[in-house]
């Protein structure tokens, strides 16, 4: 029987005959061997030749282990491509829950300056970085578990998130701690703020447009009492420092004028200087009488008139009025055991009693000034809310963004499992040579 080796050519073929055949010329001989070297050539050209991409088939069959691969990557495409997209497609398309935005804008706008803080120096910092200081201040308060804790008590914010036919991702379980509504109602709210203008946008995300508008009304509304009670609560505190003071200053004034009226019971002097003042002014007087009555009683210079009445008269007289200057001397000041009475010993216990009382009144007209400083500034608004750009009710869903969400799940897949692919060729032909 003869033997056929049919090359990839269909007119190229090549018989051997056997031995019984008469021998081939030479011509016919080298004209077979050159066919059966050109098919040898294109069969090691083809089995050299790339593998196809899906079946990794190369040259006349397929390599050993190719229909597990070619499974594996089939297997591939429909765990992480086919799979995410049918389950993003049925959820953005069909189940998650419709949900509504409010908008609202306000910002922050410092009161005028007083005369008082002119004259103060302004107090602390400036009025910029105060009003910027109180923006970020808000926008924290808003994100917090304090707002979160207000609107729970007034509008039953578990409720709103939990509202039946929402659906399981997107709904909030209402027997979760209030951490956990925390952690959620920073996924629902957007507050911030442009730092140019200090504008604070808020951006309320809810399942119905009532409930959205209801949590941003009153968003403003707890917004507008902090911002209020930022700008009283230290004026506050300083109103009732003040009042403290004044009340401090007023029993300290009360107990030097009382110290001072006994002790001016005690000395029997209501005023020494003025008291001095007047004793000094009839020793004055006195003095000048006296300088008269020795002019007199000089022109009685002879004996014989020395012994007459009208100069025995005006020796009298003139020794008289010596010891009434002495006397009144004393009084005003003295050494000794007469000057104990003195003006000067009296003064000296009521001028200290009248030093206690300047400086308890001084001390009260300064706490008083503070009160009253202190009274204007807190009647004086720093600080206002101005909303300008109201919570109104929302008309169309504008979240989810069903694309958007479907896009963000569906090609992160798509392009994982092309980079997987690709990493699976390469390892697969690397360890097949």
């Amino acid at each position: 029987m003869p033997e056929t080796l049919h090359a990839q050519q269909p007119e190229l073929s090549v018989s051997f005959a056997d031995a019984q055949r008469a021998p081939l010329s030479p011509q016919d001989a080298g004209l077979k061997a050159k066919s059966i070297a050109q098919a040898l050539r294109r069969a090691a050209n083809k089995s050299r030749g790339p593998a196809r991409v899906i079946t990794g088939g190369g040259g006349f069959q397929a390599r050993r282990g190719d229909r597990a691969f070619r499974l594996g990557v089939l297997a591939s495409f429909a765990a992480i491509v086919v799979a995410p997209f049918l389950v993003a497609s049925i959820y953005w398309g069909l189940i998650a829950t419709r949900q509504y935005v409010t908008e609202t804008k306000f910002a922050l706008r410092a009161g005028e300056a007083t005369s008082l803080d002119l004259l103060s120096g302004g107090g602390g910092g400036s009025p910029a970085s105060q009003q910027m200081q109180d923006a970020q201040v808000l926008v924290n308060f808003i994100r917090s578990r304090s707002m979160v804790e207000a609107l729970d008590r007034k509008i039953g914010l578990r409720a709103m998130f939990s509202r039946a036919g929402v659906d399981y991702f997107s709904s909030f379980d209402p027997d979760d701690p209030i951490e956990e509504l925390e952690k959620y109602w920073k996924r629902r709210i957007d507050a911030s703020i442009d730092i140019m203008s200090g504008i604070i946008s808020v951006h309320v995300r809810a399942f119905t447009p009532q409930d959205s508008l209801m949590i941003s009304q009153n968003v403003a509304e707890y917004s507008e009492r902090l911002v209020n009670e930022m700008s009283t609560r230290a004026r506050r505190d300083a109103l009732a420092l003040a009042r403290s003071e004044l009340t401090r200053a007023e029993q300290q004034l009360k107990n030097a004028t009382a110290a001072m009226r006994d002790a001016r019971n005690a000395e029997g002097v209501l005023d020494a200087p003025a008291a001095a003042d007047a004793l000094n002014k009839v020793i004055t007087s006195l003095r000048l009488e006296l300088a008269r009555t020795e002019e007199d009683l000089a022109l009685h210079g002879d004996a014989e008139t020395l012994d007459s009445p009208q100069a025995r008269l005006l020796t009298a007289r003139v020794q008289s009025l010596k010891s009434q200057i002495d006397d009144y001397s004393t009084q005003i000041a003295g050494g000794g055991e007469k000057g104990a009475d003195s003006l000067a010993q009296r003064a000296g216990v009521l001028s200290r009693h009248q030093i206690e009382l300047s400086l308890a009144q001084q001390r009260y007209g300064v706490a008083a000034s503070a009160f009253e400083n202190a009274r204007v500034d807190l009647e004086t608004q720093r600080a206002y809310l101005i909303s300008f750009l109201r919570p109104t009710l929302a008309e169309k869903s504008l979240y989810p963004r069903r694309w958007i969400e479907w896009a963000i799940i569906v090609a992160p897949t798509s392009i994982g499992w092309l980079a997987l692919v690709a990493v699976a060729f390469l390892v697969r032909d690397h360890m097949a040579k």
